[in-house]
């Protein structure tokens, strides 16, 4: 009798199991992503590649949405979404993270790199971290990178050719909204005007900007060689981006897919910045085929004029900040 009980609770589990069918499958975790730059920039390739190996590393369980072209918000929007947690990550340039905390804009000083080793070590290494600690201790924004290279960025006008600093007298050069952008532009002695990336092409056709300034590939796939005739190589800014996310939801996910994708975006970083150093020459060349004038200014004279810009804006750094930059070897 017991017997025949007890297989009758067995045929009944199995029963009510098959009834049931497979558990259903565990819902991926979407991660949006937002940035400012073009569809056709470099830097969307790195984001694919940063998206893609997160999505094979975790069989499919963590998907990165990548929304290019300001679709979720200008570089401010989005950072204070980060920051609030209704965007989970932005990836753009440290001069605007600096707008939490201001000792980021010390990597957009200009002249500050060396070269683009000198840069990898010092915002990969004990500087970044530090910054990064401090970065998510205050505003509950974390750094996945702050390798990712952006590029040199170069002056480009529509009426003369940019030789000396001098040259730029009166003229109206657009930069971001970020303190050391001012005073950079405002140094080499134009007037520093702010506007947003997707207003630039209207505001130089129509005058309202004289120029602006920005690497070889951006200037190229917003199509500026339409509304600009010289680009200056003055490489006054080697630009360095920020991969953010936000925090609290960073937490939340499990420790192998926060390993998953820290690592993922330092290795898409490296990826997207040979893409850039190859691309440089290229996209110069492409400009040149456009109609653009490519013009070497006197470097020497722009360094000079530049040279003081960090102290400006240094008196909310750390302590010695831009010292222990350059001491990095």
């Amino acid at each position: 009798m017991k017997r025949g009980i007890a297989l009758g609770i067995v045929m009944t589990i199995a029963v009510l199991v098959f009834a049931a069918g497979p558990a259903p499958a565990q819902q991926p975790i979407v991660i949006k992503l937002g940035n400012v730059q073009a569809t056709g920039d470099i830097v969307q390739t790195g984001l694919k590649r940063f998206a893609d190996l997160v999505g094979e590393r975790t069989k499919g369980q963590v998907q990165v949405q990548v929304f290019p072209a300001s679709q979720l918000g200008t570089e401010q929007e989005l950072l204070e979404g980060v920051q609030l947690g209704t965007v989970h990550m932005f990836e753009g340039s440290t001069g605007s993270v600096g707008r939490f905390l201001p000792d980021l804009e010390a990597f957009a000083a200009p002249y500050i790199w060396r070269d683009t080793d000198h840069m990898l070590k010092a915002v990969r290494g004990p500087i970044g971290q530090g910054l990064a600690d401090r970065l998510v201790k205050a505003k509950g924004i974390r750094v996945l990178d702050f390798g990712w290279l952006f590029g040199n960025r170069y002056l480009t006008t529509k009426a003369k050719a940019i030789n000396r600093p001098e040259d730029l007298k009166g003229m109206k050069i657009r930069v971001q909204p970020t303190a050391i952008y001012l005073e950079t532009i405002k140094a080499m002695g134009a007037n520093p005007t702010t506007m947003d990336s997707k207003e630039v092409y209207l505001g130089l056709q129509s005058g309202v900007i004289d120029g602006q300034e920005n690497p070889p590939f951006v200037i190229f796939n917003n199509k500026l060689f339409e509304v600009q005739k010289y680009v200056m190589l003055t490489a006054h800014i080697t630009q360095n981006q920020a991969v953010v996310i936000n925090d609290k939801f960073y937490q939340g996910l499990s420790p192998e897919h926060r390993k998953i994708l820290t690592e993922a975006a330092y290795e898409a970083g490296n990826f997207q910045n040979d893409l850039i150093l190859k691309s440089e020459q290229e996209y110069l060349d492409k400009l040149k085929e456009k109609g653009m004038t490519v013009v070497q200014p006197d470097v020497k004279a722009f360094r000079e004029a530049t040279k003081d810009v960090w102290k400006k804006v240094s008196e909310k750094w750390e302590a010695g900040l831009y010292d222990r930059i350059q001491a990095v070897k």
